[in-house]
Order: structure tokens, then sequence, then C-alpha cells
């Protein structure tokens, strides 16, 4: 069965999507406060993410969230955090695909940038 949806309620996922990114990251980042040192790797990804953003989605056959990642420590492997996210979401909206699309760096300064 084929359904149609129009922009109006492709905008109102992406916004629902977007509200669930923040609420689980922010829940994550509480969570990742209590980890060991064993989880080194996976506070890496969450302390180095400011924000995640939706960019895009795409309907067509699977529900695919294209997301851009901003960061704020250079740290350049999501995967972890990605697939966590996207479990956690996959509860309320099913068959759910988080693909990173473009990872901006929008410091001014520090490691990698002005030395």
């Amino acid at each position: 069965m084929k359904v149609l949806i129009t922009e109006n309620q492709k905008f109102f996922l992406q916004k629902t999507i977007q509200k669930l990114i923040n609420h689980y990251l922010e829940k994550i980042r509480k969570e990742s406060e209590e980890w060991g040192m064993d989880a080194i790797s996976e506070i890496k990804q969450v302390d180095s993410v400011d924000k995640i953003e939706v960019s895009s989605i795409d309907i067509s056959k699977k529900l695919k969230v294209y997301i851009d990642i901003y960061i704020s420590y250079p740290y350049y492997y999501f995967d972890d955090l990605i697939s966590e996210i996207e479990a956690r979401i996959s509860t309320h909206i099913p068959n759910i695909e988080l693909i990173e699309n473009e990872i901006k760096d929008e410091r001014k300064f520090g490691p990698g940038i002005d030395w």
C-alpha cells in the first residue's frame, strides 16, 4: 500500500524527529556522566557533539533521516551514538534510519584549527 504524504506532513514529521533527537541526545548526555573508563570512546562521542540537526528526510521506501552533526571537539566517529539514538527513536517511529549527512565543525579556535 502506497501512502502519499504532503509537504506539510513531511515538515511536521521532520520537526517531530528533531524533537526526539534532541530529547534522546540530552538523555544520553545525562547517562554518560555515570559511565566508566571502559566507555571512553562513547563518552568522547557524546561530549564532542554540540547538536544534531535533521537536514532532510527521504520517505520513498524506508524512512531515512539525514542528519548534520555539529561538533565542539575534533572527534569524527559517531556510529555508536547515531545507532543508540536511532534505536531509541524507533520505539516511537519504527523502521527509521538515521544517516550521517555532514559533520560541521564551527569552532573558531582549538586543536586542529589554529594550532
